[in-house]
């Protein structure tokens, strides 16, 4: 038996420094810079105009600060006061991010919730 030293590369994020792991129970080492670079891109990784890259999680969570999340309607909770501030203060209305890896949840009241001016009519 013999130990041996090879030098390769492993990708972690710029922003969390998570270190990619496709399936969730190794490390992913490779060969050559670019081999790691497509690799990760191919598994939802973004790779920014400098070359680093951005794991799934928070390049989700850079394009919700950019362009604001993608939020589903408006949707009335369905607990029927099974959460306990809800059954002390009542049930209300719920939206989420609908993209993919964002865990983005605002609540809100009807009497809250933000409404458009009605058209004013000219004389």
């Amino acid at each position: 038996m013999s130990i041996q030293r090879f030098n390769c590369f492993v990708v972690s994020c710029d922003i969390c420094r998570a270190i990619f792991d496709e399936a969730g129970d190794h490390v992913i080492h490779f060969d050559t810079e670019l081999e790691a670079i497509n690799y990760v891109s191919d598994y939802g990784w973004a790779i920014t105009e400098t070359g680093s890259p951005i794991c799934n999680r928070c390049a989700i969570a850079m394009l919700c600060q950019r362009d604001d999340h993608a939020f589903s309607d408006w949707i009335p909770c369905y607990c029927r006061g099974r959460i306990p501030d809800h059954a002390l203060f009542g049930c209300g209305l719920f939206r989420y991010c609908r993209r993919d890896g964002c865990e983005h949840l605002e609540t809100s009241t009807l009497a809250h919730l933000p409404t458009t001016d009605e058209p004013s009519i000219g004389c």
